[in-house]
């Protein structure tokens, strides 16, 4: 069923678990991580980023993506992952996205709150929930597009969100989801991960009715996630791992096949792998406390 991410976070504030955020540029992982869904009883946010506009344009991936979340039996909302330009979120409302990601993040303080608020208030009479983000997410990605390129990860604490800034800007954006900067890496990391859970509590503390997000999940080790989590983080965007997760299986399958191999059991086999990856995450972002 289709429903808002409003709706979604505040069943997981209730019940402290995180709402997993996983991209779906394409039908085999949309399939894949609807099916999760549904099997593991965990709501999911599936996403079209801007920066798989390449892969699939919005105008094809939406569509698809609201019939999948209204036919399935699992509470799924779609959402615009890394919004980076005004028209392209303001596309997304005219397709039917339930919430977008306003990304505003490159921008000082006040002009990525005035960015964020002029959003907020064309598309909250509508009911579309906004996630907005505060703090530098650095990026371990071989890219040149905007927010994934290859970051100076020696000292990730040179990224790290303000609290003092978040409290200003929760007060005066009027997102739904703040996404905050706490230790996590887009892509993959280069070291061990260690986050700065006593800065989600402090953030969570001064952020009032907004929910927090996290960004690079991938390659965080469960029991991080799950204090980060306990510690005020609802929205958990998580997607390298997942996506690169066939490329071994299916390398191997194509090696050691003596005849040739078919695009649809490739297909399959990726689907099937994506799908058990999805059902370990959403089962480890269900929390300790949650049941």
């Amino acid at each position: 069923m289709l429903v808002s991410l409003q709706e979604m976070l505040q069943e997981a504030e209730r019940n402290n678990f995180a709402i997993a955020s996983i991209n779906t540029p394409n039908q085999i992982s949309l399939r894949a991580v609807i099916e999760a869904a549904e099997d593991t009883g965990m709501p999911v946010t599936i996403n079209h980023a801007q920066t798989e506009e390449s892969v699939v344009p919005i105008e094809i991936a939406v569509p698809l993506m609201l019939d999948y979340a209204r036919k399935s039996t699992a509470a799924i909302s779609v959402h615009v992952d890394h919004g980076f330009d005004f028209d392209h979120c303001m596309k997304a409302v005219r397709l039917g996205c339930t919430s977008i990601m306003y990304d505003c993040s490159r921008f000082p303080l006040e002009k990525n709150i005035e960015e964020v608020r002029r959003f907020v208030d064309i598309v909250k009479p509508l009911g579309i929930g906004v996630e907005a983000e505060l703090g530098a997410m650095p990026n371990n990605m071989p890219s040149d597009v905007h927010g994934q390129e290859t970051s100076d990860l020696s000292d990730l604490s040179v990224y790290f969100t303000d609290p003092k800034e978040a409290e200003v800007f929760c007060e005066r954006s009027g997102c739904d989801v703040l996404t905050t900067s706490f230790g996590t890496v887009h892509g993959v990391y280069a070291g061990e991960p260690n986050l700065d859970i006593e800065r989600i509590k402090k953030i969570k503390s001064l952020a009032g009715d907004v929910h927090l997000g996290m960004h690079g999940g991938s390659g965080t080790p469960f029991d991080q996630i799950q204090a980060a989590i306990s510690a005020g983080i609802k929205k958990i965007n998580y997607f390298t791992a997942i996506d690169t997760a066939p490329a071994p299986y299916l390398m191997k399958t194509i090696q050691e096949s003596k005849n040739p191999v078919n695009f649809c059991n490739l297909a399959n086999q990726a689907m099937e792998i994506i799908y058990e990856r999805t059902v370990e995450v959403l089962n480890a972002f269900k929390n300790a406390s949650h049941t």
